[in-house]
């Protein structure tokens, strides 16, 4: 039985030939040469890691080997609190580029979305509602349900000066001073022109 030398294989491939004529040349058989195929096309990164910084392509390698985003931080970055890689780990994973990457990764292994998907409906639709339970929470991470609620906020500048200057005022009566004056409480890395004279 032959043996398949990788680089010979991968040069012959780029020339045009078939896996039947590499398995030929090699004295394998057909099946010898499409598991090398496979394996050098995982050698291979997808163009998307070439956007990427080193740590990012670590980050992003870690993700694609099972670890979660907190695990795949602490490596990448050599975070030194696990509290820090998952605020980290839950920033980077949210980067479109490296969800490109890392999906690109997934398709070249064989594993596309579409077909993750599909495996999840299998486990939805599975008699067993343990699985069916797996089922529905994959499926709310796929398409994002779990994301975190943003909720707008905003202030009114003009009342929001309006409120403070009573509470300066109320602070000033409350110490018995007059309008205007300094008042005493307010620590001084707090007490700006502003505040100790009113907001104009």
């Amino acid at each position: 039985m032959g043996k398949i030398n990788q680089d010979e294989l991968q040069a012959m491939l780029k020339d045009g030939k078939s896996q039947a004529e590499c398995s030929r040349h090699f004295g394998v058989s057909e099946a010898a040469v499409c598991k090398a195929v496979k394996r050098l096309k995982a050698a291979v990164m997808p163009a998307s890691m070439e956007a990427l910084t080193d740590k990012q392509r670590a980050f992003t390698l870690n993700l694609a080997s099972g670890m979660n985003a907190t695990e795949s931080a602490m490596q990448a970055y050599d975070c030194t609190s696990r509290e820090a890689a998952k605020v980290l780990g839950c920033r980077m994973a949210k980067e479109p580029d490296i969800a490109t990457a890392l999906a690109d990764i997934m398709a070249q292994e064989g594993i596309p979305l579409r077909r993750r998907i599909k495996r999840v409906r299998d486990l939805i639709e599975s008699a067993d509602l343990s699985a069916a339970s797996r089922g529905l929470d994959m499926s709310f991470k796929l398409d994002g349900a779990y994301a975190a609620e943003k909720i707008q906020v905003q202030v009114d500048h003009v009342q929001l000066k309006v409120d403070l200057n009573k509470a300066i005022e109320a602070l000033r009566k409350e110490q018995g001073l007059e309008p205007g004056a300094k008042i005493i409480d307010i620590p001084s890395a707090l007490a700006t022109p502003q505040q100790t004279g009113g907001m104009k």
